[in-house]
């Protein structure tokens, strides 16, 4: 399975490390990254995980690396929406995107298998590594607060309903 991940959209979805990135941009990166490693790592499933940074890792250096196991591109000239859309359409068509951006899950929508929010994601994550995880680590994890649905499990999705009714007035 391909994951492409908008790297700066999704740190700030886990607290402990959206912290990180504010007070210091590197370090936050570097934890999200070893975070996904241990993902990776403890995934039962072969995972090729790619995360797409905005700016250049370092003037002269190379913008693809790896770090942990996971894929890691700095868009160098350009935003990191377009590096993004550019590999879908080019080297991973078909991957599953992981941003909760707007603009730029409405333009991969056609190129990309499946679109997954930021929230969705970190929860998926943390969750993954609180059940498969040391006892000794897990002070150093960053914490979510549950996100569990409540209502009406039967009910259609809100964007079910609007194409139901639609589909009646015609």
């Amino acid at each position: 399975m391909k994951l492409l991940i908008d790297g700066y959209n999704v740190i700030p979805a886990i607290p402990e490390l959206g912290r990180k990135l504010r007070s210091d941009l590197e370090e936050g990166r570097d934890a999200f990254l070893s975070l996904l490693g241990e993902y990776k790592r403890a995934s039962s499933a072969p995972l090729d995980i790619t995360v797409i940074f905005d700016g250049k890792r370092n003037p002269g250096g190379d913008t693809a690396m790896r770090i942990h196991g996971i894929g890691v591109r700095f868009s160098r000239n350009e935003i990191a929406d377009d590096l993004i859309l550019r590999l879908l359409k080019n080297e991973m068509w078909g991957a599953t995107l992981v941003t909760s951006d707007r603009g730029l899950r409405d333009a991969a929508e056609p190129m990309a298998g499946a679109l997954v929010r930021s929230g969705e994601f970190a929860d998926r994550l943390l969750l993954a590594m609180e059940e498969g995880g040391g006892e000794g680590e897990t002070a150093e994890r960053p914490t979510r607060h549950s996100t569990k649905k409540k209502g009406n499990p039967r009910r259609l999705s809100k964007k079910e309903r609007v194409r139901q009714r639609s589909l009646k007035k015609l």
